[in-house]
Formats: structure tokens, C-alpha cells, sequence
């Protein structure tokens, strides 16, 4: 009895002969085997019957031509359209890898070109900051030049009243 459940159980179902043959034991559940009932036969049937109808319907309409195209033209199987299809999946897969290359160098590109504007603006107030001590600049050095101006005339002023003292002072103390 041993012998026949471990059979039972390496190879799942016990075969037809067996079954009938062998006494069964309490633990042993007996499943009776199924029947498709009529409505699943007429769905297999439909099933079977539904390509050929569908390659008829054109006759409803009067158009023989058509019907006689399906009838003789190559018949597509889905098999057929995966294999065709294969190619054309291949390509978009390649299509959305360069996608995505292309969107991580516009990713790299932007980057590059936020950090090239904020370089230029450093360089911008830079120039700005610049030109803006060039300008101080250029008034320090009028200034500048107004005070050497102012300088120099005073200073001609003092040589000339010294020459004109010294000229004085030789006529009086001769």
C-alpha cells in the first residue's frame, strides 16, 4: 500500500489502468474527470469556424473579388506579425537609447552652457567694477592735475616775486 501512494505522489496523477485497478485509500481523493459542457463545444467550434466566416462577410456586401482575394492570398499568422514586428521593435528600443543618450548630453550641454552665463556674468561686474574704478580714477587724476596746476602757478608767482625782491633789494643795497 506504501509502495502504490509514493507512486502516486512522484508522478502526480495515477494512470488510467491503475486507477481502476487499485484499491483506494482513505486519504486518496477521487476526482471524476471533466466534461465540456455544450456551450464550451459550440465556442471551440466558433473558434475554429471565425478566420473562415470573417473571409466571407465581403459577400454580404456583393464583392466576390474580395472574398476570392482572402481566399487566395497569403494568410497572415500571428507568428508572422511578432517576426515582422520583431525588427521594428528592435529599432525603436535602439531609437529610445539614443533617447536617452541624447537627453543626458542636452542635460551635460545645459549645464555647461548655465555655468558659461554665470561666468559671464562674473566677468560682466567685473568690467562693470572696473570701469567704475577707472572712472574714480580719471576724477582723482583731474583733481590731481588741478592741484599740480594750481602748484606750479604758485610757484611762478613765488619766483617771480623773488626775482622782483632780489632787484629791489640791489638797488637799495648797492
Amino acid at each position: 500500500m506504501e509502495e502504490l501512494r509514493s507512486e502516486e505522489v512522484t508522478t502526480g496523477e495515477p494512470k488510467p489502468a491503475e486507477a481502476e485497478a487499485r484499491p483506494r485509500g482513505p486519504v486518496e481523493i477521487v476526482r471524476p474527470a471533466r466534461q465540456n459542457s455544450t456551450l464550451e463545444k459550440a465556442l471551440g467550434v466558433l473558434r475554429t469556424v471565425l478566420p473562415l466566416a470573417q473571409k466571407f462577410l465581403p459577400l454580404i456586401d456583393g464583392q466576390v473579388g474580395t472574398v476570392v482575394s482572402n481566399l487566395i492570398g497569403p494568410q497572415i499568422s500571428p507568428r508572422q506579425v511578432t517576426q515582422t514586428l520583431l525588427p521594428l521593435q528592435e529599432g525603436l528600443a535602439q531609437l529610445e537609447k539614443q533617447h536617452i543618450e541624447l537627453r543626458a548630453e542636452v542635460a551635460g550641454q545645459s549645464a555647461a552652457l548655465k555655468q558659461i552665463d554665470e561666468q559671464i556674468d562674473a566677468v560682466r561686474k567685473l568690467v562693470e567694477e572696473t570701469a567704475e574704478e577707472q572712472r574714480n580714477l580719471a576724477e582723482s587724476a583731474e583733481k590731481m592735475r588741478l592741484v599740480a596746476i594750481a602748484g606750479l602757478v604758485l610757484l611762478a608767482a613765488v619766483v617771480t616775486l623773488n626775482v622782483i625782491l632780489f632787484v629791489q633789494l640791489r638797488r637799495v643795497f648797492p
